[in-house]
């Protein structure tokens, strides 16, 4: 430390030396600020998901929040940066006081969260009221360090900045440096720290780095002898003085909107790629991680573009126009590109993941996402950063205080960011649609630019300064006459979707719900965002025919049942069959009931669906936790937890205790589990914390055909099972008839899908690594599923048994009819057994040998 500060004193003897010395440290402090700042980010949108609830709703009030307290904080700080003469210990002060507030907030967070709790408990609010409440809360708790983390810009800017004419700069390479940190930041939190360390211990390593930042603040300003004003004084000293004349016409407010507009519509895009990529990619976690680490890169190395190109532009605002409409031209030629990547690169590109894969062993997972972001993101990302120190230039040349400048323009374009996420979103998505909302932006960019040019380019021939209004009329023109289903491609040509007929497209806020036909069967399948939620083939209704039956089948107290997930609505007509004293069914998504109700009406209740159901559209998980109704079944039915990673937090532990909190006397868990793209680690993740949840756990399986998915039973008491009471509820002959077309006639046949109990669980099961909120593991491993069948196998044949007699109720059985069940079902038992090992057989003689034994002892 001696060292560095005698160098620093010999240096500081040049007060212009000095302080360049002191910019080059603070350069990289700053890069090392905007790491912990995007940990941060990442960590508190998890943080508050968990108490808001896995809706877009939660993520865009994140989002907003944290990006309008950057704007608030800058341009507080703006007004005060310029009389400030200690910037560096300000500045350390408040990356001391970000660290606090960051580490404090998931304290804030449980005390919000008993206020959700009691709040929807005490008044039973609408969705839009317990929204309203949330979004209070969430600001008081988001605001206060994101006011700080924004407060720092402006700070340094006037620091760094000795005179007008260098704000665009040395602001600009600030900024970009700091990009460039957030950048590093988002890669680390959402491919290596949460995925090592959890959630919280991330929260920590940001929290280390930012004292460490804070540190190198307060140890610059301890050897930096010179002051702020007095370093301005020194270099302005060397530079001539040049008369600068301020204005304050139109154009200066011109410039102001474009800020704001420039934000609205880098954030819409944004918004807008995600939407559409997850058709082309899955809703993998490490698909939301690489856009946003590509979308920051890029912006950082616009950013150092922008800050060199800032000082040589003779008119910065006409820079700025271009660079504008540029951006525009993105959003114009983004569809087409993107059908263009996914029909001709993309099935190449995949061969390329997979051999980078089996030679180094990088998961395609990781690698394939990274790369295409980079090919479909980086461009529109370079372009909206260099705008940015080339409008702040521009903005500069109209302002007299270089830190108001800073926090001003910063200001403004954060605020058209909050205001482009919940316009895009709530508004522009829901009611125009991907292509039109990206046109539109697209449009807006090129519009404002062509004014710009018009009024900046001024000495211009009057043909040129007219020019790029042209080039915005060409471009409404086209994007008129383009095909208004290009987005309807980029779904129909989803990797993840098969080559079947595309029915329908429904665009709303919380998802893209798609409608299509298998020509060859003739049959329709549901899906949302690109992954299949439901259908009705033979094999999908067996699912869901199980899913609205056996809950009710297995628990003779059976009353009051919750379902999470909709599906196509044949789940919920099944439960109305039973005619209970009571069924909620929670539903994320609204968009997926609209097109259920119309295209699957033959298998769901249709009209009387708010007859015969109580719809919650809430996220399932938030709901569990608000509501202090109890139920006999809780059924969940929800997406593949890794091909949608939102959906991961359905199978983490908290919940299941929270379910289990709210399940009655003798009350069952049915957790839906795929195996399909599963790697087996995964399944034991799953399987192992529904045991670490739940006392007693049983599992099942429709064992008459392959589903590929499996259903775990979870309760508080050890699980006893009536064959008389099943045989009564099939004595109702809408419940015979409906579980008749997946061969189900009977309690032996029920009960014959029995695999086995916790006990023979933990014979296959003996290691496994508990999937949590704080810290996730489905969503984040990157092990290859199992070829073929061979997961689906393991679970099924290494865990079946016949333990299913430690777990029947005899009563209402005579000692005969008791008998004849036993003896029935241990018939059942052993030619499925056959038929199973037929089905996993490795050759077709092997195959049909089981097959003839399983069907010479059940014809």
């Amino acid at each position: 430390m001696s060292r560095f500060g005698n160098m620093w004193r010999v240096n500081s003897s040049d007060p212009a030396i000095a302080r360049r010395a002191s910019i080059n440290w603070i350069m990289l402090i700053y890069f090392a600020s905007g790491g912990c700042s995007l940990i941060d980010e990442v960590v508190w949108v998890r943080l508050l998901k968990l108490t808001l609830g896995n809706t877009v709703y939660a993520t865009s009030i994140v989002v907003s929040m944290f990006m309008g307290g950057l704007a608030l904080g800058a341009l507080i700080m703006s007004r005060y940066s310029d009389r400030v003469r200690q910037h560096l210990r300000l500045y350390a002060s408040l990356e001391t006081l970000v660290t606090i507030s960051a580490l404090s907030l998931p304290w804030a967070l449980k005390l919000a969260d008993t206020v959700y709790v009691w709040f929807y408990r005490a008044y039973q609010p609408s969705h839009a009221q317990l929204l309203t409440v949330q979004v209070v809360i969430s600001a008081a708790i988001v605001l206060v360090p994101s006011m700080l983390m924004g407060s720092t810009l402006p700070l340094l800017g006037r620091f760094v900045t000795a005179l007008e004419k260098e704000t665009g700069h040395l602001v600009g390479k600030l900024y970009a440096l700091n990009t460039l940190g957030a950048a590093a930041g988002c890669f680390l939190a959402g491919f290596v720290l949460i995925r090592s360390f959890g959630v919280m211990g991330s929260l920590y390593a940001a929290a280390v780095l930012n004292l460490l930042v804070a540190f190198g603040g307060w140890f610059l300003s301890r050897f930096s002898e010179v002051s702020g004003e007095e370093q301005v004084e020194a270099v302005a000293a060397e530079v001539p003085e040049v008369a600068v004349v301020k204005t304050r016409d139109g154009r200066f407010y011109l410039l102001v909107f474009a800020f704001f507009m420039s934000g609205l519509i880098s954030i819409g895009y944004e918004l807008l790629w995600m939407r559409s990529i997850v058709h082309l990619l899955g809703g993998f976690t490490y698909v939301f991680s690489a856009v946003l680490t590509i979308y920051l890169l890029g912006n950082v190395i616009g950013a150092g573009i922008g800050s060199r190109l800032a000082g040589r532009l003779k008119k910065p605002a006409v820079g700025f126009a271009v660079t504008l409409s540029l951006l525009g031209l993105c959003g114009i030629f983004y569809l087409p590109l993107l059908i263009l990547w996914s029909s001709k690169v993309l099935p190449y590109a995949d061969r390329v993941f997979d051999a980078i894969h089996s030679r180094f062993g990088i998961s395609p997972l990781t690698v394939g996402p990274l790369v295409q972001s980079l090919f479909l993101f980086l461009v529109p990302a370079i372009i909206m950063g260099i705008g940015f120190p080339i409008a702040l230039q521009a903005w500069a040349n109209h302002m007299h205080k270089v830190g108001r400048s800073t926090g001003t323009a910063y200001g403004a374009n954060t605020i058209g960011a909050v205001v482009g996420g919940i316009i895009t979103g709530f508004v522009l998505i829901p009611l125009l649609g991907v292509q039109i909302s990206i046109s539109i932006l697209g449009l807006i960019g090129i519009w404002i630019a062509g004014v710009m040019w018009v009024l900046f380019a001024r000495g211009s021939k009057v043909v040129g300064r007219w020019a790029l209004l042209g080039v915005a009329v060409f471009f409404t023109v086209l994007t008129v006459k383009t095909p208004s289903n290009l987005f309807n491609t980029v779904v129909k040509i989803s990797p993840m979707i098969p080559d079947w007929e595309l029915v329908w497209v429904k665009e709303g806020i919380t998802t893209t719900v798609s409608l299509h036909r298998d020509l060859d069967e003739g049959s329709l399948q549901l899906y949302s965002s690109g992954q299949s939620i439901a259908g009705d083939n033979y094999v999908e209704r067996g699912d869901q025919k199980m899913l609205g039956h056996f809950g009710i089948f297995l628990n003779s107290d059976a009353k009051k049942i919750l379902s999470v997930g909709f599906g196509s609505g044949e789940t919920t007509a099944c439960l109305a069959q039973h005619k209970l004293e009571k069924v909620d069914c929670v539903e994320i998504a609204p968009e997926v009931v609209e097109v259920a109700l119309r295209f699957f009406r033959r298998i769901n209740l249709g009209d009387r669906l708010d007859e015969e159901i109580n719809m919650i559209y809430m996220d399932a998980k938030n709901y569990i936790h608000l509501t202090d109704s109890s139920y006999d079944v809780i059924i969940n039915d929800s997406i593949h937890p890794r091909l949608f990673a939102e959906n991961a937090s359905l199978y983490a532990k908290e919940y299941f205790e929270t379910a289990r909190e709210h399940l009655n006397d003798n009350g069952l868990f049915v957790c839906w589990v795929p195996t399909n793209n599963m790697p087996v680690s995964a399944l034991d993740s799953i399987a192992g914390t529904m045991l670490d949840a739940f006392p007693y756990v049983t599992i099942w399986h429709l064992n008459n055909y392959y589903l590929g998915y499996f259903w775990l039973v979870g309760s508080e008491h050890q699980q006893y099972f009536s064959p008389k009471y099943i045989e009564n509820k099939l004595l109702k002959e809408r419940v015979r008839e409906s579980l008749s077309e997946i061969n189900v006639n009977n309690s032996v046949d029920v009960l014959g899908c029995y695999i086995g109990d916790k006990e023979d669980l933990r014979k296959v099961i003996k290691a496994f690594s508990v999937n949590s909120d704080y810290w996730p593991f489905v969503e984040f491993i990157t092990d290859s599923p199992t070829p073929g069948r061979q997961t689906f196998r393991k679970f099924i044949m290494e865990v079946r048994s016949d333990s299913v007699s430690d777990h029947i109720d005899w009563k209402g059985f005579s000692e005969q009819e008791k008998e004849k069940w036993v003896a029935d079902y241990k018939q059942l038992y052993k030619a499925s057994t056959y038929l199973l090992k037929s089905y996993y057989s490795r050759n077709l003689s092997e195959s049909l040998k089981y097959s003839m034994k399983g069907l010479s002892v059940l014809p």
